[in-house]
């Protein structure tokens, strides 16, 4: 599969409109954004998990307090969204959207961590980590059914608690509202026919932006869900068991595109 996968490879006018919108949201320009996208491609199959960085100016918070702990945080993380498809000479598939919350990372620098949702973009992630492994398999399937796979998160900047490494300081208001408000515009700008939430807090942002999209809502893939699975599937959370459920679920939703 990872032989013919094409990472990253947006139709201009999609990466024009997706473009803008991060713009919006970070200090950045198209230009930068086409080079920082370009290193991670270069790396997609190198082993392991080459690091990605860009200055902290890349961000700033429209409130001010918030700001301040942003200046001494241990870690920042943004996730840049990516978008996966197998390269098998078919154009024009139909793209499906899969939501996440936000980043993450546990190394410290005084740079942010420039990354992708779930880390898809390191190999490592994809073919040795467990947790992230899984949720790779699960796209893998959707790109087996004939589709692109975008994958966004809603808050694509995350904050570490200078108080409490590794947990994650909330946002404020004015900064969600920022993200969710330009989440609509990004999901339409990749017109999909199918938009996958992994959890409760996509699944909330979701329903507050009124998409007129099928909407495929299941727990997160990560072990923090498990209970929830085990009650869905009425079976043991098992990696095998969830990888299942998963493709039957999505074959039946989503037949495969010819």
């Amino acid at each position: 599969m990872s032989d013919n996968l094409a990472f990253s490879k947006f139709k201009s006018q999609e990466f024009n409109a997706i473009s803008e919108l991060l713009c919006n949201i970070f200090d950045t320009k198209k230009s930068e954004l086409e080079l920082l996208y370009q290193e991670i491609i270069d790396d997609f199959r190198k082993d392991g998990w080459p690091p990605h960085f860009v200055s902290r100016d890349f961000f700033k918070s429209e409130d001010e307090e918030f700001q301040k702990i942003y200046k001494i945080s241990p870690v920042i993380a943004v996730d840049l969204p990516s978008l996966f498809e197998l390269d098998d000479g078919i154009s024009n598939k139909p793209t499906i959207v899969i939501l996440g919350q936000d980043s993450k990372s546990d190394q410290n620098s005084e740079k942010i961590s420039l990354g992708t949702p779930y880390g898809l973009h390191h190999k490592g992630s994809r073919e040795v980590l467990r947790r992230t492994k899984l949720y790779f398999e699960m796209i893998t399937t959707l790109l087996g059914l004939g589709h692109r796979v975008y994958l966004t998160d809603i808050y694509k900047v995350w904050v570490c608690d200078p108080k409490r490494p590794y947990y994650g300081v909330k946002l404020p208001r004015v900064d969600q509202d920022k993200f969710v408000s330009a989440l609509k515009l990004e999901i339409l700008a990749m017109n999909p026919v199918a938009l996958v939430t992994w959890g409760k807090e996509s699944a909330n942002s979701v329903a507050e932006i009124n998409l007129s999209i099928q909407h495929l809502n299941f727990p997160h893939p990560s072990g923090t869900a498990n209970g929830t699975w085990k009650k869905l599937m009425d079976q043991s959370p098992t990696y095998e068991n969830k990888l299942a459920y998963w493709n039957f679920e999505v074959s039946k939703l989503l037949p495969r595109k010819v």
